[in-house]
């Protein structure tokens, strides 16, 4: 029985190792400039997206790094990742959160990649209310890393 056991932990735990692999990269967006003549802080890139809010990564259980900003166009929003890099797993995502436990989820998107991408929110999703962006591998609920949106 305790072989069958220590069978079983060993064989999870290299199922839980197989979250990691290679970092991810991936080509640029465009740079945030900050608007002329403006008295507050919003920022506008060239294609006319005002920034709503933005976060920087920390890591939880694997390294994570890069920033992430909810972008407004047309009513549409974004969500846009900078400099992003997070170990590699089989099963990425993005979630947006209430806080880093989970509550009040909302699915996003498969992790595209790292380095500078655009990811599009549902039109669910809350990011005033749901101020957490995480990297969760689904297939073994861990979560890589959060960024919280201020």
């Amino acid at each position: 029985m305790k072989r069958y056991v220590l069978s079983a932990i060993m064989g999870l735990l290299g199922l839980m190792a197989s979250c990691r692999s290679s970092e991810m990269t991936a080509d640029p967006t465009p740079m945030m400039t900050t608007m002329p003549g403006s008295t507050t802080t919003t920022t506008v890139d060239t294609t006319g997206q005002t920034s709503l809010a933005r976060g920087t990564f920390m890591s939880n259980v694997h390294p994570t790094s890069g920033t992430v900003s909810v972008v407004q166009k047309g009513g549409k929003q974004t969500l846009v990742f900078t400099n992003f890099k997070t170990d590699g797993g089989p099963d990425l995502r993005i979630y947006l959160a209430e806080n880093t436990g989970l509550r009040n989820f909302i699915e996003v998107s498969r992790l595209p990649g790292g380095g500078n991408f655009s990811v599009d929110l549902p039109a669910e999703a809350d990011p005033t209310k749901q101020r957490y962006v995480l990297i969760w591998c689904k297939a073994f609920s861990v979560l890589f890393g959060n960024a919280e949106l201020k």
